[in-house]
């Protein structure tokens, strides 16, 4: 068992258990069609992974013959959507996807599984038709919220798409801001950034993203981070999780599996940036569309994250840091130092 107590930022639970995946399963038996796995109630126990931002997660649909077109994969699933009607009601179904595992947790918390401390964030905002629809998730206990994916939304620009903040989105912003929600930054284009840096009024965190400058030659060089985007951040409080996805820790591709040493070459860089460590924390994406493989050697399971605190104590950090790093950086900001 892990020796430390680990949150994840950035982990796609319903969205795998849309894609087939038993999250109450052991890695080796959990099915779903992205194998072999990664992340499972019971490999998060095993791994010391107390607490997760749980996302909401939908796409847009595409079908075998535009994806030979377009030379891009499949995506037709319960995930996935056409219409804004269809986007809600997928994120809806994963909703009650987290509602039913919370109730499950109730149900056993005197016993039987140990599951962990969920806190719902919605990736991307498609399943939202209008800002109205924002109350129910709100209620159901969304804290965090990404205006937009890669290819952007009817809110603001993606990584992939470039725009702004639409009209819109700035509503969506502000009733945002009213309920105390933490805004994140990971899949914004680098305009919609610096809009929602100057014009959003509540805490921002990018909850999976790497440094841009350790990246080059990316097709879409605004999923990570400028040097000038790390400082703005941490200048504002923020908290940035680092991704453990193979593509967006080696670039350009070497052939060889990443390492914990390329993620720890990944925080480096970005303390040598800030002057400082005090914001870093983990946001693996683990099994987000991609399966076991494209994680580093070592750390390719949330049974090995303890790895990384290793790793990070062998650089030298104090017991103190790994556990900010660990645990309470994201504890912070969403509330939740107590939880045991």
């Amino acid at each position: 068992m892990a020796r430390r107590r680990w949150f994840d930022g950035h982990l796609d639970l319903a969205y795998l258990a849309a894609r087939g995946r038993d999250m109450t399963k052991g890695l080796g038996e959990c099915g779903g069609d992205q194998l072999p796995a990664a992340v499972t109630f019971p490999a998060m126990a095993a791994g010391g992974v107390r607490g997760a931002l749980g996302t909401i997660f939908v796409q847009k649909r595409v079908r075998e013959e535009e994806a030979k077109r377009r030379g891009v994969e499949v995506c037709d699933g319960p995930w996935s959507y056409d219409t804004r009607e269809e986007a809600h009601e997928a994120g809806v179904r994963q909703l009650e996807w987290y509602r039913e595992t919370r109730n499950t947790k109730r149900e056993t918390r005197n016993g039987g599984q140990d599951l962990p401390h969920i806190v719902l964030m919605i990736e991307g905002a498609a399943c939202l038709r209008g800002v109205e629809d924002f109350r129910e998730f709100y209620e159901a206990g969304v804290r965090v919220v990404s205006l937009t994916w890669a290819e952007g939304s009817q809110w603001a620009g993606g990584d992939q798409s470039g725009g702004g903040i639409t009209p819109a989105g700035w509503q969506l912003v502000a009733e945002l801001d009213r309920r105390g929600v933490i805004h994140d930054v990971s899949h914004l284009s680098e305009q919609a950034f610096w809009e929602l840096m100057e014009g959003g009024k509540n805490l921002k965190v990018a909850t999976h993203s790497n440094p841009r400058a350790l990246l080059p030659g990316k097709q879409h060089p605004e999923r990570h981070l400028s040097d000038a985007q790390i400082r703005a951040l941490v200048a504002q409080g923020g908290v940035i999780g680092v991704v453990l996805f193979q593509k967006f820790l080696v670039s350009p591709p070497t052939g060889q599996r990443a390492t914990i040493a390329d993620v720890l070459r990944h925080i480096a860089y970005f303390e040598d940036v800030a002057g400082r460590r005090d914001f870093l924390a983990l946001g693996s994406d683990m099994d987000g569309g991609f399966d076991a493989t494209l994680l580093p050697e070592g750390l390719d399971s949330a049974e090995k994250v303890d790895a990384l605190g290793d790793a990070l104590a062998g650089a030298g950090w104090s017991d103190e840091e790994i556990e900010r790093f660990a645990w309470g950086n994201w504890a912070r900001v969403l509330g939740i130092e107590n939880e045991k």
